[in-house]
């Protein structure tokens, strides 16, 4: 068994992954419902094996802190599963985050850090540079550039998936860093014949956990693996909103709106 795959397993031990799919009605569409993850996101499997992944190779060492920028759920994820590992937290948000997400943090023992404005780019330059410059004392994982990222997709959500649905035609899913929309479409790409739909907000939307990477400079997962993603769309935060209504009214699904991965 490859390191990767006994990491996709070790995840299952900490109560991340083989989370529900649910059939929308006579749809034929499927949701995966990753609120069942131990820290209620589909960010808990990245951040799972970003810091596993460091803890095996020695990249994150006994003493160190776990630095990250993040508007939310990569943080709060990276806040419960180092605190499981035995490592302190920052994590760094916009003056946008939510008043929960920030109590949230807290209560898995981060220490958060708030920078201006609504935009997380700034929150992800402020743990760079903090990382940079104690780099004995920080280890940052950095979500938007890191492998793991997409590897939790592709080495855990894929099968899981594959291992239920045997004609999976389409997938459509959220762009936050990348990593799910890179990591899926790799694993279905090479399985058969997937059309992949990433979805990103409409100009002037503000969709937490959604963004669209081609107007930031952090996308490298998604300039590595573009070839696999047939095509994008937008979504406005007006509809995000309604659509989560929906969810909840006719299948008694309780989805937010925090959809980017």
């Amino acid at each position: 068994m490859s390191l990767l795959n006994e990491i996709a397993e070790d995840s299952n031990k900490f109560g991340i992954g083989n989370t529900p799919l649910f059939k929308l009605g006579n749809t034929g569409i499927y949701s995966k419902l990753e609120y069942y993850n131990r820290f209620r996101s589909i960010k808990d499997r990245a951040a799972f094996f970003m810091l596993d992944y460091a803890v095996r190779t020695g990249e994150l060492k006994k003493g160190m802190t776990v630095i990250e920028g993040s508007s939310g759920n990569t943080g709060i994820a990276i806040a419960g599963i180092s605190k499981l590992m035995g490592f302190n937290s920052e994590i760094i948000v916009p003056e946008s985050a939510p008043y929960e997400t920030v109590k949230t943090l807290e209560s898995y023992g981060a220490s958060v850090i708030i920078t201006p404005g609504n935009s997380t780019e700034n929150s992800i330059n402020y743990a760079i540079e903090k990382a940079n410059t104690n780099p004995e004392k920080y280890f940052m994982p950095g979500q938007h550039e890191n492998q793991m990222n997409s590897n939790a997709h592709y080495y855990g959500t894929g099968p899981e998936i594959a291992a239920k649905l045997h004609d999976v035609d389409h997938l459509v899913i959220g762009v936050g860093t990348g990593g799910t929309i890179t990591g899926l479409s790799r694993f279905f790409k090479e399985e058969g014949d997937v059309d992949v739909t990433g979805v990103l907000p409409a100009e002037g939307s503000y969709i937490p956990g959604l963004r669209n990477p081609f107007r930031s400079k952090h996308h490298i997962l998604i300039d590595e693996y573009r070839n696999y993603i047939d095509d994008f769309i937008t979504v406005t935060q007006e509809e995000a909103y309604r659509g989560v209504r929906e969810l909840r009214a006719k299948y008694n699904l309780l989805c937010r709106s925090l959809i980017g991965c």
